[in-house]
């Protein structure tokens, strides 16, 4: 997968039933205006890769429904109801047990950097389940999904305020 310089993929194999998926890009807007965007989940249908809807407010302790299109060229989706924690402006994730039984821990970040521009960072940990058998395969197809709505949430929010 090839990246650029303000960009970062690392996919690590803790144990056989234990991995961690993390991405970052550095996105030229302030964190309250990649916040916005990030948040604006009704906006996820017209920009959004992998994660193409979140159903719901992004509000700590909210139930929503997340939609991934996890091969951007087939129509199959698959729905996963969470429930989130926030700190508002700055992170929201969820750690919650989903199919074959993996606990899935998903972040979703914004830093300012020193320049005034702003990393955002999409990390995932999988464990449990029956991670030790797809493990391998999924963190990949994580791994190319977060970099994909990585890269879209860069270029929306470049486009709406730059």
């Amino acid at each position: 997968m090839a990246t650029s310089s303000d960009e970062n993929i690392k996919v690590e194999k803790l144990s056989a039933s234990h991995r961690t998926i993390y991405t970052d890009i550095i996105i030229d807007a302030t964190p309250q205006q990649v916040w916005s965007v990030l948040t604006d989940t009704a906006s996820y249908k017209e920009w959004a890769a992998f994660l193409v809807a979140i159903q719901g407010e992004i509000k700590d302790g909210e139930k929503i429904t997340a939609v991934f299109q996890t091969n951007p060229k087939k129509e199959k989706r698959t729905t996963i109801e969470h429930t989130i924690s926030v700190i508002d402006g700055k992170e929201f994730y969820w750690a919650e047990k989903g199919p074959g039984g993996i606990r899935d821990n998903h972040h979703f970040r914004v830093e300012p950097t020193k320049d005034g521009k702003t990393r955002f960072v999409q990390s995932d940990e999988i464990m449990k389940g029956i991670t030790w058998l797809m493990g391998g395969n999924l963190s990949k197809m994580y791994a190319e999904g977060y970099t994909a709505f990585n890269r879209k949430l860069k270029a929306e929010v470049e486009q709406r305020f730059n």
